[in-house]
């Protein structure tokens, strides 16, 4: 029986569960951030998104907390184990789509795979069931050689997650006309909402937004204060240092930047104030 530690449950952590071989027999626990040190140090114990960023010989797979570029974490598993499976190598493509928030690939139908998976948070509840949920979906794309970069076919089990996500795009809809816009010091058009919904860069980048500030006061299980910073083609990393003057743990990609994941201390002024002076 292996034993396995996550902080959170999305794609990426689900894909690299899923290529490391974890079961449903398997032990798996949810932290609250990183990992304690013993647990990333010992090679028995399959850490996914919970630290040890790159020490993939230690069954460490995470990419956060470091000045370098690593790929998302089951990219990192795939390249490890050497699985060349070419239906897993497109999932892993598809998957580190999305977690890097990379907008070059035409837009998919609904319902995606990512709104597939959304949905399933709404249904299924804790961490832990859900990465085994996750789990359950990515093997059945597999099985059944589904792209995932096309529209995801809609069988009977999956039905609650679709109509859990298409009430949550109803929600989040409401909650976007409240949308706030800003232009940053340097001339790009910022879009701000405060919502407990799933999703809404995309939608703001329809309506002319380069960079997208999202920010959810209850988000997750338990619930913590979340703020997510995207930019559609504009690099907004370099914030980074900004926010992490004020506090430690923010972290993310060129287009994609995120709160700590225990939550932020930062108020809607506080982040307003770094992105507009920093862009």
């Amino acid at each position: 029986m292996m034993r396995v530690i996550i902080s959170k449950t999305d794609l990426d952590t689900c894909l690299t569960g899923l290529i490391m071989g974890v079961e449903p027999e398997d032990e798996v626990f949810s932290v609250r951030g990183n990992t304690r040190a013993a647990d990333l140090k010992d090679p028995q114990v399959l850490c996914i998104e919970a630290g040890g960023s790159g020490a993939v010989e230690q069954n460490n797979f995470d990419h956060h907390d470091v000045d370098f570029y690593l790929p998302p974490a089951c990219a990192q598993a795939y390249e490890y184990t050497g699985n060349r499976d070419k239906n897993l190598k497109r999932l892993v493509g598809y998957v580190s789509m999305v977690d890097e928030n990379i907008n070059d690939h035409p837009p998919i139908s609904f319902p995606s795979l990512s709104n597939l998976f959304s949905g399933m948070l709404f249904i299924e509840k804790g961490a832990v069931k859900q990465f085994f949920a996750g789990l359950k979906i990515l093997r059945i794309i597999l099985k059944e050689g589904m792209d995932p970069f096309s529209r995801i076919p809609v069988i009977p089990q999956w039905e609650p997650y679709i109509m859990a996500k298409m009430a949550n795009m109803k929600h989040l809809k409401d909650m976007l006309n409240h949308a706030e816009f800003y232009t940053s010091r340097s001339g790009l058009r910022i879009g701000y909402c405060e919502q407990d919904a799933i999703g809404g860069i995309g939608t703001l980048y329809q309506q002319g937004c380069q960079v997208v500030v999202l920010y959810s006061e209850r988000f997750g299980n338990p619930p913590v204060r979340k703020c997510t910073i995207a930019g559609n083609k504009v690099r907004i990393n370099y914030l980074r240092d900004a926010f992490n003057e004020k506090e430690k743990g923010w972290g993310g990609r060129k287009t994609i930047l995120g709160s700590p994941k225990w939550g932020t201390f930062l108020n809607k002024q506080d982040i307003l104030k770094i992105v507009l002076q920093g862009l």
